[in-house]
C-alpha cells in the first residue's frame, strides 16, 4: 500500500488529467445520439453504397475523444509553463492542440457536408506545410537509418516532403476506418509506443488520449457511434506530428528512426497503397470506396471478433521488432512488408475459393452491423 500511495502522491497530476480526459469522454459518449442529431452528424447507411451497416449512427466518436484532450491541453495548469516555453525549435502544445482542432473542424464539415478528395487535399497539404515551416521541431529534416549509418539531409525538400508524408498517414487511417474498433485499436497502440519516446509533456497529452480512447472504444464495438472524418482526421494530425516530433529527437534522449517511423504505420499505409494501385488498374478513382480493404477480408476469412485481434497484432509485429532497438527498424518495416503479403495471399485464396464455391466473394461481402 505504501507503494501505492507513494505512486499516487507523485503522479497526482498525471492521474486527474487521465481521468478528467476519461470522464469527459464517458459523458460525450453517453450523449452521442443527442450531439450527432443537433450536429447534423449522423451515418446514413443509405446514402453511401459501401455501407455495412444497416442503421443510422451519430458520427461523433471524434469529439468524444478529441474534445476531452483539445480542452485540457489548452486549460490544465500542469501544462501552463510549457504553453509559453518553445523548445529551440518553436514548440508549443497550445498550437499542436490548436492545430489537431483545425484538422477536427475539417473532418467534421466532410462528415457534414462530404467533401471531395480533392478539396480535402488543398485544404490539408498547405495547413500541414504552413505547420512545419512554423514548428519545425515537427519537420522530417532528414532521413536517418542507424543500422546502415545513413543521415540524409532534405535541405528545401523538407516541408514538402514531411506534409506528403503527413497526407499518407491521414489518408491511410481515414481508409482503415471500416470496422469498429480498428483505428481507435491502432492509436491505442501507436500512442503506447510513441509515449517511451516523447518528452514528459507529450506523454501526459498521450496518456489523456489513451484514456478517451479506451472510453471511446467501449461504445463504438458496440456500435453506438462512430468515429467519423471528424476523429480520424484529428487523430492522424496529433499522432503523425507527435511521431514526427519523436523522430526529430536525438537518439540518446529518446529519438525514433526513420525505418521506425515507417513501420509504426506500415500496415495502414501498405492497405492504402495496394487499393489505390487496384483501383487505378480497374479504371477506377484511387479514393473511392469497396470492399476489399485488409479489415474486410478478415472479417470475411475469420469474422471480426477474431479479425480485430488479429489485425491489431499484425500492426504490433513489426512495432515490435523496429522499437526492440534503434538499430531494429529496417528489420521491424520489412518484417512489415512480409506480414501484410502473408495476410493478403491468405485471405485472397480464401475469396477465390468462396468466388468458386458461389459464395460472396471479394466485392459483396454480408451485411454486418461491426462496422461503419
Amino acid at each position: 500500500m505504501s507503494q501505492l500511495s507513494a505512486f499516487v502522491d507523485a503522479n497526482t497530476g498525471l492521474i486527474i488529467y487521465v481521468i478528467s480526459a476519461g470522464l469527459l469522454s464517458f459523458m460525450l459518449c453517453l450523449f452521442a445520439p443527442q450531439i450527432g442529431k443537433s450536429l447534423g452528424l449522423v451515418d446514413d447507411p443509405s446514402a453511401k453504397s459501401h455501407s455495412l451497416h444497416d442503421k443510422t449512427t451519430p458520427l461523433v466518436g471524434g469529439l468524444a475523444i478529441m474534445v476531452p484532450w483539445i480542452l485540457l491541453a489548452k486549460l490544465d495548469p500542469i501544462l501552463a509553463e510549457f504553453f509559453v516555453a518553445p523548445d529551440g525549435g518553436g514548440y508549443s502544445a497550445f498550437w499542436l492542440s490548436f492545430f489537431v482542432l483545425i484538422f477536427m473542424l475539417i473532418g467534421l464539415i466532410d462528415d457534414r457536408f462530404h467533401l471531395s478528395a480533392l478539396a480535402r487535399l488543398m485544404i490539408m497539404a498547405p495547413l500541414f506545410a504552413l505547420f512545419i515551416v512554423g514548428y519545425p521541431s515537427f519537420a522530417i529534416d532528414k532521413l536517418t537509418a542507424p543500422s546502415f549509418g545513413i543521415s540524409v539531409p532534405l535541405g528545401l525538400l523538407t516541408a514538402p516532403f514531411t506534409a506528403l508524408c503527413l497526407l499518407a498517414v491521414t489518408n491511410a487511417i481515414n481508409m482503415a476506418d471500416g470496422r469498429n474498433g480498428l483505428v481507435i485499436g491502432m492509436s491505442i497502440v501507436w500512442c503506447l509506443t510513441l509515449t517511451l519516446h516523447v518528452p514528459p509533456q507529450l506523454q501526459l497529452l498521450l496518456y489523456a488520449a489513451i484514456a478517451s480512447l479506451l472510453v471511446t472504444g467501449l461504445f463504438n464495438l458496440r456500435g453506438r457511434l462512430f468515429l467519423g472524418d471528424g476523429g480520424t482526421y484529428a487523430l492522424s494530425a496529433m499522432i503523425g506530428l507527435i511521431s514526427l516530433y519523436a523522430h526529430g529527437m536525438p537518439f540518446g534522449e529518446g529519438g525514433i528512426s526513420s525505418p521506425q517511423l515507417a513501420a509504426l504505420f506500415a500496415i495502414p499505409g501498405l492497405d492504402m497503397f495496394r487499393l489505390m494501385l487496384a483501383r487505378q488498374v480497374r479504371g477506377v478513382s484511387p479514393m473511392s470506396g469497396d470492399h476489399d480493404h485488409l479489415h474486410h477480408r478478415f472479417e470475411r476469412y475469420m469474422g471480426w471478433r477474431l479479425g480485430l485481434p488479429a489485425y491489431l497484432a499484425l500492426v504490433c509485429g513489426p512495432i515490435l521488432i523496429a522499437f526492440s532497438d534503434p538499430k531494429m527498424g529496417a528489420v521491424g518495416l520489412i518484417s512489415a512488408v512480409c506480414l501484410y503479403g502473408a495476410a493478403w495471399l491468405v485471405t485472397r485464396k480464401y475469396q477465390q475459393r468462396q468466388f468458386t464455391a458461389g459464395g460472396s466473394g471479394a466485392a459483396n461481402p454480408p451485411s454486418s452491423p461491426l462496422g461503419d
